[in-house]
């Protein structure tokens, strides 16, 4: 087994690689097209915010699916697991975009509030193993 396997399986006990790639891939997306008036500083703004996406969103959605799994009751499990894993989200990427200098911080975080919440739900009904019911 190579040196690059190791890490990589180390890591995947820790970060969600699947949830991973697709909020790096979203978020950064979306940032730059929030910014983009705003020049050039629009792709640093994005590439910051897929960078830093793919390692904490991959470890917050890890961490979702493992609180989704505590307590017997899985509505309050998901529910506590949405909250404090979106909590975390929201706070960590409003804060970075305050302090890197992102042109609109407010902005660019929103998109972690549409899209984290739904996200870590679906984490906690899928680590659960819930399935709709039949009407």
């Amino acid at each position: 087994m190579n040196s690059f396997s190791i890490v990589k399986n180390r890591l995947g006990q820790y970060i969600d690689y699947q949830s991973a790639w697709i909020a790096a891939l979203l978020l950064g997306s979306t940032v730059f097209i929030i910014n983009y008036s705003h020049g050039p500083i629009a792709f640093i703004a994005a590439g910051k915010q897929a960078i830093y996406t793919f390692f904490i969103a991959g470890f917050i959605s890890r961490l979702a699916s493992s609180l989704a799994l505590k307590g017997e009751n899985p509505f309050i499990s998901i529910g506590f697991s949405t909250l404090i894993s979106g909590s975390i989200a929201i706070g960590l990427t409003y804060t970075m975009h305050s302090l890197k200098g992102t042109p609109e911080p407010l902005y660019s975080t929103i998109p972690t509030l549409f899209f984290a919440i739904p996200g870590f739900v679906f984490l906690g009904v899928r680590a659960r193993g819930l399935k709709p019911r039949k009407l």
